[in-house]
């Protein structure tokens, strides 16, 4: 049976958890900007919606977090495409892959298996010979992580 000292600790516990988990969020959020600007070269401000003309194709839920298919299809042409990269946001290494592409690819096209080691979003993107930046996202839930 719980007594009243017992409840009144119980409640401050909550209150404190409460509070405290807007701040967590804002550091993760934080943590992956650093971990973007890091591994892509800009701020995630500076790189534009490119859903349009990035197909990203990604389970919604993966089984397990050790296979996880992406695909990555684009309408931008390859001539104009420096490079592409797929970045995990919640990955202990999040720049999975760069893939430097020239006119004998074709297309911008490229398709692999990663790793993720929890629920995230993945990120497809693209740098142009002109300096901007493309991206289009996908949250991919994982059940059993694989980086681990």
């Amino acid at each position: 049976m719980m007594n009243r000292r017992d409840l009144i600790k119980l409640m401050g516990a909550g209150m404190v958890m409460a509070t405290t988990s807007p701040l967590v969020t804002i550091s993760h959020a934080s943590e992956v900007e650093k971990k973007f600007k890091k591994h892509v070269g800009v701020p995630m401000s500076k790189v534009k919606d490119g859903s349009s003309l990035i197909k990203l194709k990604t389970p919604t839920i993966a089984e397990t977090g050790a296979n996880v298919p992406v695909a990555i299809d684009s309408k931008v042409p390859v001539e104009e495409v420096e490079w592409l990269m797929i970045f995990v946001d919640n990955n202990p290494v999040p720049r999975v892959i760069k893939v430097h592409l020239t006119p004998m690819n074709g297309k911008v096209y490229f398709a692999t298996r990663i790793k993720m080691a929890k629920t995230s979003n993945v990120r497809a993107i693209i740098k142009k010979k002109d300096g901007t930046y493309l991206q289009a996202f996908k949250e991919v839930k994982v059940t059993i992580g694989g980086c681990g």
